[in-house]
C-alpha cells in the first residue's frame, strides 16, 4: 500500500466516523483501541492491523473493500461489470454453450424466494 493509498483510506475512515457523529475518543472506546493508536491510523502514520480494520469496518458500517480500496459500488453493479467483461472477452460459441448449461441448471435448482 502506498502512502497516498494509506492517506485515502484514513480519510474514508475519518469522514465516515464524523458522519456518524463519533468523536475520536468515543470511537476508540467503541473499537477497543487506544486514542494514540487510532489517531495514528486516522492521520495515516500507521496502518491498522487486520483485526482492527475489521472492527473499524463493522462499527462504521462499511465494507473492507470500501475502506481499503474506495470501491463502494453496489454489489449488483460489480456483478454486472464482471458479466460484461466475460461476455466481451469470450467467443460466441462458448457463450452459447454456457447459456445452455445455465438453462439446464436453472431447471434443476428450485427458485429461491
Amino acid at each position: 500500500m502506498t502512502k497516498a493509498n494509506q492517506k485515502e483510506m484514513a480519510n474514508r475512515i475519518k469522514k465516515r466516523r464524523e458522519a456518524l457523529g463519533f468523536t475520536q475518543e468515543s470511537f476508540c472506546e467503541t473499537i477497543g483501541l487506544s486514542a494514540s493508536s487510532y489517531t495514528k491510523i486516522e492521520n495515516a502514520f500507521q496502518r491498522p492491523a487486520l483485526d482492527t480494520l475489521i472492527k473499524i469496518a463493522e462499527n462504521l458500517d462499511l465494507s473492507l473493500d470500501y475502506i481499503v480500496f474506495g470501491d463502494n459500488r453496489p454489489k449488483k453493479v460489480l456483478e454486472s461489470e464482471i458479466i460484461n467483461a466475460i461476455v466481451q472477452n469470450t467467443d460466441g460459441e462458448k457463450l452459447l454453450y454456457a447459456s445452455k448449461l445455465l438453462a439446464q441448471i436453472a431447471k434443476i435448482i428450485p427458485a429461491q424466494e
